[in-house]
């Protein structure tokens, strides 16, 4: 699945890369390679030391977000492609990019990231380039917010949270195989929390990694369900991520309907549920562009097959003829539909028991 011959960690020199303008030519080996799961090394930099930024500066209104943030906003047609923004390492102004801000799907490979065009133009004192007197930070659980502050989209609004305005800037390096270190950050939208389940399956601690959702806290691995052959009967009040795999169609109406290929088990019966994504819905919903982007590409490219997760509890009728189940999504953020590509990331997640 790696997109340029070279194993997952291997180190590339980018000198031994075709030749390009500088800033650019490094900055599109980095990304390439960091698609294809490659640890990158420049001249400027020492081994290990290739690093992904996770907060920067919008200096057009002296703002502070994260990576993640700065997608939502370009999806949401509050942030320009070509945006530009600043570090926010001690005493320092470097520029800046958002790389994969315009990738509509994201996977092990393409997420949206801060990076910077060369080592040399942050400031000695920056810390977020040069790690000096940075304290091991203590792991902290991600926490998953069901809901979105007021606003939040509201042109002109802020970006930064409370705690964003007061932490210490965050990096991460990757790891000595090419993964990234785990870390810990507040989502909204369920995709961001099934990349970081992802990165804890290819790591191996899905069973060490916690995440809080309205005060509780959790386990990936506990939260993560499979559906496949669970008994739907017991699970009714069971509120989790249920994923597995689907088939999605566009509806005359404008929305999508969504089917899992895996069913639930129902007695005898096997009950394959379904997600109904309205039109009204949609157009309701602030990061609509990014959600029919997605959709739409599955649908074009892989004929609608995708793997689906859902945060919400199995849903049936008590006095239907035949049994049925359903999810029902009242919020927008709490789906995310990926390829089939993600299918070998996912292969022998263990389901955990009733």
């Amino acid at each position: 699945m790696a997109m340029v011959a070279y194993s997952a960690g291997e180190t590339v020199n980018v000198g031994t890369l075709p030749s390009k303008p500088r800033v650019w030519g490094l900055h599109d080996a980095r990304r390439s390679c960091h698609r294809a799961g490659v640890a990158v090394q420049s001249a400027e930099t020492s081994p290990g030391h290739d690093v992904s930024i996770e907060e920067a500066t919008l200096p057009d209104r002296d703002e502070r977000l994260t990576a993640e943030r700065a997608y939502e906003l370009f999806w949401a047609d509050l942030l320009a492609r070509d945006a530009r923004f600043t570090c926010v390492g001690t005493g320092c102004s470097a520029p800046l990019i958002c790389a994969c801000l315009d990738k509509p799907e994201q996977n092990l490979r393409i997420r949206p990231y801060f990076r910077s065009y060369r080592l040399e133009d942050h400031a000695e004192s920056c810390e977020v380039a040069h790690g000096r007197g940075e304290a091991k930070a203590a792991k902290q659980a991600d926490v998953f917010e069901a809901e979105r502050p007021e606003g939040h989209f509201r042109a002109g609004a802020g970006t930064a949270s409370p705690a964003t305005a007061t932490t210490p800037a965050r990096r991460v390096r990757t790891s000595p195989t090419g993964g990234l270190a785990p870390r810990a950050s507040h989502y909204y939208r369920l995709s961001s929390l099934v990349q970081k389940f992802l990165e804890h399956r290819r790591d191996k601690d899905l069973d060490q990694a916690a995440v809080e959702i309205g005060g509780d806290t959790t386990t990936y691995e506990a939260l993560f369900r499979n559906i496949y052959r669970q008994k739907v009967a017991d699970l009714l009040g069971t509120r989790a991520v249920w994923w597995g795999t689907a088939s999605i169609r566009a509806t005359k109406e404008g929305g999508y309907y969504l089917r899992f290929s895996r069913p639930f088990r129902h007695g005898d019966a096997e009950l394959r549920p379904t997600i109904t994504l309205t039109t009204k819905d949609i157009d309701a919903y602030p990061v609509r562009k990014l959600l029919r982007a997605r959709l739409d590409k599955l649908i074009a490219e892989s004929d609608g097959y995708c793997v689906a997760f859902v945060w919400a509890k199995p849903w049936m009728p008590k006095d239907a003829e035949a049994p049925f189940v359903r999810f029902y999504v009242n919020n927008l953020d709490h789906i995310d539909v990926r390829g089939p590509e993600i299918l070998e990331a996912l292969k022998n997640t263990s389901r955990v028991a009733s």
